[in-house]
């Protein structure tokens, strides 16, 4: 994995809403269990957001944003 990759991983970024408020947002890995012959292990299937108050949301199927709440898009910026 490259260096910006982690940097972007591991830093806090801006998301935005339509209606302008900005939160702090974290993208951390999404990882499920995978079943081996050797046991479970877990691999990492994608991205998700961890907001400021600890909270894990996944993210659209955009990719690029998420919800916190019913009808609050944010965007990473």
């Amino acid at each position: 994995m490259s260096d910006s990759v982690v940097k972007i991983i591991n830093e806090w970024r801006i998301a935005k809403a339509v209606n302008g408020n900005e939160i702090s947002v974290q993208i951390i890995p999404l990882k499920r269990q995978q079943n081996t012959l050797e046991g479970f292990k877990w691999v990492e299937v994608g991205k998700k957001v961890l907001l400021e108050s600890g909270q894990e949301i996944d993210f659209n199927l955009d990719g690029n944003s998420f919800y916190t709440s019913v009808n609050q898009l944010y965007r990473l910026i």
